[in-house]
């Protein structure tokens, strides 16, 4: 069953099928278990600003296991063995975060919380490492953007459906059933389990390609940071490591923005997050092909500017309370993000696999998940410490009108409590892009047409997405796109640019 062996086209394209499915069930899982649901369950249960943090710190800290579990994976005769029984256990343990509900709300559910998230991940990571490994062998190079396109569209679309779902069920829990809305989000976390272990099954289907053997070249011997000492994968870990903690900085307070700050309920925000995962699930095709045209680079240059500016658009929500105009702002900050999550979570990884070496890639994309992990994992901790202390701050400016019939101020700009975080995420996001702009990739084609391209994607998917001709439109826009290059490719060029790719910017 997890025997490894050289792989044909019919056992990858047996295997593709698997590898999606896997992903939808991840995503189901994922969704009913952290996020959103994960903050409401935390805060019935009566979690501070600081246990939010380590929450949402967990998932990313734990990946450091990802370290040691490298040596391992290069060793053990079966990368697919490790990973499925690893993840397996890891997805049973939301059972013990599901039992904190029956426990009366306080400091010893809340341990019972942490603990269980911190035992799951921890084992999700190491099994982490050697599937990213396992699918790095296993996704051909030359087509790993569209399969991987293809398998994000599907995961957003099931966490569309599984976040709406889950909102309308909690939301109508009580009513139903006249028990607390605690016990809601407990049994949320039993049907992800289930899905967990769906997840699992779906994995062992996946065949293991028999992995190169590892040449012990002087760099590897030298130890698991030998890859750092490669310039150009020294810059794709500082922009890593930037990005994420600028992104995990304000990312995981925005659940908490809308429950507490905007008193949204519960249906209403998950509404939202399913326009998010929709707008997301439009684009993703788009993105992918366009990562394997292009480069995965050129792909980061459009979403992640768009990324920030929606960060940056979370100060105008509360203005400092809910205004008219706040609902229609976050619906504006939704579809945006899901448009730019998209190129940023495909671009991102698709470039760690791509800038590792076809030996011995375990170690740089550990080494990649660990910066990630350190970046992602103290930002939400951070801000978790000092809420309570920016709480007690606020910047402000008013704009005043006097007239003969009165004066009118006008809050133009409010920054408290999380808008803090909110902008300082935006000066850092900032920053990561000028990291971003020294990674060389080999690219085809210039920026400026790849932008427009994209954008000519984005738009078409959102402005047509309202009717099934409008779907169809986006899924041929991959084809319409290369049909326009293979013709622009008929003309004749000119001296300068005959027959050379470009050069990656250094």
């Amino acid at each position: 069953m997890f025997s490894t062996s050289q792989l044909t086209d019919a056992d990858r394209d047996a295997g593709l099928k698997w590898y999606v499915r896997n992903g939808m069930f991840f995503k189901i899982m994922e969704t009913l278990s952290i996020g959103v649901f994960l903050t409401a369950y935390a805060l019935g249960l009566g979690a501070s600003n600081l246990v939010i943090g380590v929450l949402a710190a967990i998932p990313s800290l734990t990946q450091l296991a990802q370290l040691p579990a490298v040596y391992l994976v290069e060793r053990i005769a079966s990368r697919r063995f490790m990973a499925v029984s690893l993840t397996l256990a890891s997805r049973l343990t939301l059972l013990v975060a599901a039992a904190a509900a029956l426990i009366h709300p306080g400091p010893l559910a809340l341990l019972l919380l942490v603990v269980a998230f911190a035992i799951r991940y921890i084992f999700g990571a190491i099994a982490g490492c050697a599937w990213n490994s396992w699918v790095r062998d296993f996704l051909p190079p030359e087509r790993r953007g569209v399969f991987s396109a293809q398998r994000l569209t599907w995961m957003t679309i099931m966490a569309a459906i599984a976040a709406l779902a889950g909102g309308v069920f909690v939301d109508h829990w009580a009513a139903l059933t006249g028990l607390p809305v605690l016990y809601a989000y407990s049994a949320l976390l039993v049907v992800a389990t289930i899905s967990g272990v769906l997840e699992s099954v779906a994995m062992a289907q996946i065949p293991e390609p028999t992995p190169l053997p590892l040449t012990e070249t002087a760099d590897q011997k030298a130890g698991l940071f030998s890859p750092l000492k490669e310039k150009n994968f020294r810059r794709l870990v500082t922009f890593l490591f930037s990005w994420n903690f600028a992104s995990n900085l304000a990312a995981p307070f925005f659940a908490v923005q809308m429950l507490r700050q905007l008193g949204l309920d519960l249906t209403t925000v998950m509404v939202l997050t399913a326009l998010s995962q929709g707008a997301n699930a439009l684009v993703t095709g788009t993105f992918g092909s366009l990562a394997d045209r292009y480069s995965n680079r050129r792909v980061l240059q459009f979403a992640a500017p768009l990324f920030i500016a929606c960060i940056f658009a979370w100060t105008f929500t509360s203005l400092p309370e809910r205004h008219f105009f706040t609902l229609p702002l976050l619906v504006v900050i939704h579809i945006l993000t899901g448009i730019a999550t998209a190129g940023v979570t495909l671009a991102s990884g698709n470039m760690a696999n791509a800038l590792s070496p076809s030996t011995g890639a375990t170690r740089h994309l550990a080494l990649c998940a660990a910066f990630t992990a350190i970046a992602a994992g103290t930002a939400p901790i951070i801000g978790g410490l000092y809420a309570d202390v920016l709480a007690n701050y606020e910047f402000s400016l008013t704009v005043n009108w006097r007239a003969p019939g009165g004066e009118t101020a006008i809050h133009a700009f409010d920054v408290t409590r999380w808008d803090f975080y909110f902008l300082a995420a935006t000066v850092i996001g900032l920053w990561s892009l000028t990291r971003l702009d020294q990674i060389e990739e080999p690219s085809q084609g210039g920026q400026v047409r790849m932008r427009q391209e994209l954008m000519m994607g984005v738009w078409r998917g959102v402005q047509t997405a309202s009717s099934i001709a409008g779907l169809k439109a986006v899924s041929d826009l991959p084809i319409a796109l290369i049909t326009e290059r293979l013709s622009r490719q008929k003309k004749p060029r000119t001296a300068r640019g005959k027959g050379k790719a470009e050069t990656p910017e250094a």
